[in-house]
This record gives C-alpha cells, structure tokens and sequence, in this order.
C-alpha cells in the first residue's frame, strides 16, 4: 500500500511492507536524508482460548435469572450483596412504629437492559446473610451457609415488561420495578433501631456486622437474564393530615385524611460490596471451537484470549532500519472480530481489555485502567468488525529504552491476555480540544456475549521516521 510519505524498506526478517519513498523533511534545518517508514502488514498473532471461571463479580451491574442458547450454553445468575444505610431517618418525630405500615426491596431494570424474552414468568427469592461476604469474593461465590434456605425474607413473581401497565406507562417509565415485600417484623425493627439513634448506622462496617446483607437467587423461570442496576430497600408509613374543608353543605369542618409515604433506608451501593454469583455451563460448540484453535471469547466468564505480540520482530526491524537520529510516530494493532451466529440476539463484547498476562489478576483486584503501556482498550467498530488498539506507542519505548540498556526482552513483554470489559469515560472539553479519560475498566458482566477473533489475520501498523546525517 502507499502512503503520503512513504517508507523504506525493512529487513527481510520482518514482513511484506508498504512502497518506500523517501521524503526530504528537515532538510532545511541539517543535512542528510530523513526516511519515514510504515509498517503495515497482516500477520497471524499467536494465540490460545483460556478457560477461566473465576473473575472479579463485583459490580454495579448485579445479573438475575437463567437463560438457555444451544451456541452459547446454559448461564444461571444470582447476587449478594450488603446494604447502605442511611445515616438518619427523615421521618417526622410524630410518627411511632404503629405507623409503619409495610417494607419492600425494590429492584431496578432499565428498560430493555435484559437478555432473552421480557414476557417469560420469573419468580425470585430474598435471604437475609447470616455473616459477612469475604473480602476476596469473586464469581464462585458459593453462598451456602451464608444464609438460611428456609427462611426468605420475601419472594416474588415477575415479568422484565411494563407492557401490562398500559401505553402511558410503557412510554414514561425508564425502569421495570420489582418489588418484594419484606418482613414487618424487620421494618418496625429497623424503625426502632433509627429512632433510638443506634451506633449501628454510625459506619457501613457496624452495619454490616448487625445486618450482612441479602442473597437474591432466582428460583422459577427460564429464558431472560435482568441487569440489576438498583436494589433499595423502603420503609412505607401513613400519617392523619389535618383539612379544613368545604362539606356538600357549604359548610367547612376539618377532615382527617390519610397521607402515605415512604423513605429509603437501605441501598446496595458502590460503596459497600456486592458481587455476581455466576454459573456458565460452557456449549459443547463453543468447546470445539476453541480446541480446534479457534480464538473464543465469551461472556460472563467462559473464555478469553492469551495472544502474543510480536514486538521483537518490530524491535529488529527498528534497529536495522533505524540511523543516528529516529523517531517513532505511532504503533497500533486491529484485530478482526465476528459473532457466533445464534438466534437469540447475542452479539460479539463492546469493549475489549489487552492487558499484559502477569498484570491480569492485579489489574481488576486494585482498580485500575488501561494505561497506554502495559494495558490497552479497544472498543467494536461495527463498521470495519474489528477491535482496534491504537495507542501502543508508550510500550514499544519502554521496550525499547530497556532493550537499549541491555535488558532482555522476555515472554513478560510480549504475553498479553484480552478479556471483555466494561468501560467508562468522562469527556473533558476546553476551549480548543475535547479529551476522553477512561475513569473506570470492569469486566463486562452486562450481558451474555459470543466473539470469535480472527488473529491469523490481525494487522500491526508501526510508523517511525530515521534520519542519515551527512
């Protein structure tokens, strides 16, 4: 291919590159000839499907129900989770415990935040923790003997549509609500512990040692998995308001109404831990394709993708092809992607983590985000069906710098894994310029996904520039 200024040849022991042409920037300023070289060749990455099961459930996204796909396999999802208290009860004093008149858990699901059909019959069971989530949860959780089978808190029979709620509601209503009526005995209990201005509610931590938490399963239905973003917990309570009102008579008298009300007291936020408990029985088709050396990636957990990045190869052809005076411009990675086809509408991960194998485990246990040089992103581009990693300059100069002192280039540097993710980002505008910053990286647990990579034909794009100085 060609380009505007285009480059020189590299060493045989690279790969089929683009035309060369020589350009004469800089001439002006010194002597000599100035070469700008790009690489862009398509190459086979070397790569392996991992099977991993256990990863990082923690997440805002909390995953409810079952879901069954002959392409995909079976995954069945559940959640704990502690709760947030309120630091103080915005009750009026005149209310007692008499007045309180019910409890419900509220589970939120943006609407059209499922997988599966919206219209098939679930039913759900509430359990309060009988002690604290370990601190090194992850997705195989097993909740058993952290709370008591036989002993629900609540349960109850839902559908993920508001279409029974009518066209106003359908169309005004973000969220499909569930709600699960909770022991009385609990609320007044809470009730009391507020007004009594308990320490318990002085720290998350004291309140989790009184009440650890709650257990969510799914315990009747098939065929839709919810993507939980809100779970609150509200106390509902009436009070007499007072009227002095016209009677048919048109006389006026005062008139006691009753007024409901309510307050939310507890809440699963970031703040306090909660995690997916995630159960993927991987398909029979995906397993095949993945032994048969196919690069598969699935999602919640399943499989992901160890690759091997040829960065010796780019570091020789630097050196041989490199003078007195370079530069690297750029280097950047694409790899083509595609969805298993299925008839349930999975559809391939919107984003993909590449992130240097020996920094896996670390890089989601200690929060991290991609930084350019040990860790990279891609989001899919439906356009050309490929990720692409285009910031990977940084980490071809740390190789290098430590190359050029005398460091060895190990399987370390070259060994990357790609996993799905999740990510946020803040846009921060100025006056002349717009800049994305990526503020969070979570494994993606928002939905079911299938990815085949195509890394026997990924294409590495390396730009760099050399000067002879006569």
């Amino acid at each position: 291919m060609k380009y505007l200024l285009a480059a020189a040849v590299v060493s045989a022991g690279m790969f089929m590159s683009c035309d060369d042409d020589v350009s004469g920037i800089g001439g002006s300023l010194s002597q000599g000839e100035v070469t700008i070289t790009v690489d862009s060749l398509v190459t086979e990455i070397p790569a392996a499907s991992i099977r991993y099961e256990s990863f990082d459930g923690r997440n805002t996204t909390k995953l409810l129900g079952r879901i069954n796909v002959p392409e995909y396999g079976s995954l069945t999802c559940s959640f704990v989770s502690q709760m947030l208290s309120a630091t103080k009860m915005n009750i009026p004093d005149s209310i007692s415990v008499s007045d309180v008149d019910s409890m419900r858990l509220v589970l939120s699901v943006p609407r059209g935040a499922l997988t599966g059909d919206s219209l098939a019959p679930q039913q759900l069971r509430v359990y309060r923790l009988s002690k604290e989530l370990p601190a090194d949860i992850s997705t195989t959780f097993n909740p058993e003997g952290y709370y008591n089978p036989s002993e629900p808190m609540g349960s109850r029979s839902y559908t993920l549509s508001n279409i029974a709620k009518g066209d106003s509601a359908l169309k005004r209503d973000s969220y499909v609500r569930i709600p699960v009526q909770m022991p009385m005995s609990f609320a007044r209990e809470l009730f009391e512990k507020y007004r009594a201005d308990d320490p318990v509610f002085e720290w998350p931590a004291t309140f989790n040692k009184y009440f650890p938490g709650i257990y969510v399963e799914q315990n009747f239905g098939n065929g839709c998995v919810a993507n939980i973003s809100k779970a609150e917990m509200y106390t509902y309570w009436h009070r007499i308001n007072r009227t002095y009102d016209m009677q048919p008579d048109s006389t006026y008298k005062y008139v006691d109404h009753i007024v409901r009300d309510s307050v939310s007291l507890l809440a699963s936020q970031p703040e306090v831990l909660s995690s997916n408990v995630i159960d993927y029985k991987v398909s029979e088709y995906i397993k095949g394709l993945a032994e048969s050396g196919k690069s598969v990636v699935t999602t919640p957990g399943g499989y992901m993708v160890d690759i091997t990045f040829p960065v010796q190869r780019l570091l020789d052809a630097y050196k041989n092809h490199g003078a007195s005076m370079s530069v690297v411009s750029s280097l950047r990675m694409e790899i083509p992607a595609q969805v298993i086809a299925n008839d349930y509408g999975l559809s391939v991960a919107p984003y993909m983590l590449m992130v240097r194998k020996t920094d896996l485990e670390s890089f989601f246990n200690e929060n991290k985000i991609p930084d350019g040089k040990t860790s990279f992103y891609a989001a899919y581009d439906t356009e050309s069906a490929s990720y692409k990693f285009n910031s990977m300059r940084a980490y071809f100069l740390d190789v290098l710098d430590r190359d050029e002192q005398g460091e060895v280039v190990g399987p370390e540097d070259m060994e990357f894994a790609l996993v799905p993710v999740d990510i946020t980002t803040e846009t921060v505008e100025t006056y002349n310029s717009t800049t994305v910053y990526v503020t969070r990286c979570q494994p993606y647990l928002t939905k079911p996904t299938m990815t085949q990579l195509d890394t026997e034909h990924a294409i590495v794009c390396f730009t760099y520039s050399s000067q002879k100085i006569d």
